[in-house]
């Protein structure tokens, strides 16, 4: 009975193994998207440092190492940050809150701007600079040039107050109407976003886009991070069946 129970093991551990094979070129997304209002900035900036606290953090940018929009230049598709390089993509935007490039994001730093994009960071004048979508159709974010990492937080400013209807696109996983759906929002209001990959990786995009133009929104206070993950079950499986294993041979060895 012994090598039928062996291979009856054997045959499950193959399985478990090619599952977990296959699972690793498909990382499953999770999302999470809480709303704060502007009076709740220090609610949403604790819940950002709290969750920064569990995790082993690869970059952090704020975008305050950056030159803001001054009325006739500024930083504008800020490449090779701390956590990536982003850009516009889409219709560029023609709305009041453009400056600059129309057709490119611009890090800014006017936070008593009438239609409540504002700066986040903690202890930072006036909150500190972010990166405005300038009333384009979206911003692409390339996660690269951090090594192995699974989550992601940051800081979404504003999203559909104009009636736009704003979604986000992780790698080919697409979270839509997240905010704006049910109608139109309040000006500054703040988005806290976390996403957790199923697997770590080296390079990730991320879309954050409304459904139109001139809806414009703010990233601020983005964080890429190793968070840890539960084994899934095919790990399990993986795990049991070598424990299953040992425990055999060390009855066959007592038998003998």
């Amino acid at each position: 009975m012994l090598p039928r129970v062996r291979l009856c093991l054997g045959a499950a551990l193959v399985a478990a193994a090619l599952t977990m094979t296959a699972g690793a070129h498909a990382a499953t997304v999770g999302l999470s998207f809480e709303r704060f209002t502007r009076s709740q900035l220090p609610a949403a900036q604790k819940a950002l440092a709290d969750y920064e606290g569990t995790l082993k953090l690869k970059g952090v940018e704020t975008f305050d190492g950056y030159k803001a929009w001054n009325g006739s230049s500024g930083t504008a598709n800020p490449q090779h940050t701390k956590v990536g390089s982003f850009s516009s993509f889409g219709p560029a935007g023609s709305g009041h809150s453009v400056v600059g490039d129309p057709s490119k994001l611009q890090v800014r730093h006017d936070p008593t701007m009438q239609w409540g994009r504002y700066g986040t960071e903690k202890g930072a004048p006036l909150g500190g600079n972010w990166l405005d979508s300038n009333d384009n159709l979206g911003m692409r974010w390339e996660v690269e040039g951090l090594g192995k990492f699974n989550a992601l937080a940051f800081f979404v400013l504003d999203a559909a107050d104009v009636g736009g209807k704003f979604s986000i696109k992780v790698g080919n996983t697409l979270f839509s109407d997240l905010a704006g759906a049910k109608g139109r929002l309040s000006n500054g209001n703040i988005h806290f976003v976390k996403v957790l990959l199923s697997e770590a990786v080296d390079h990730l995009t991320v879309e954050l886009m409304h459904d139109r133009t001139n809806d414009g929104f703010g990233v601020a206070g983005a964080a890429v991070a190793l968070a840890p993950v539960p084994l899934p079950p095919a790990a399990l499986l993986l795990a049991s069946g070598l424990g299953g294993l040992a425990f055999l041979r060390r009855r066959r060895r007592t038998a003998a």
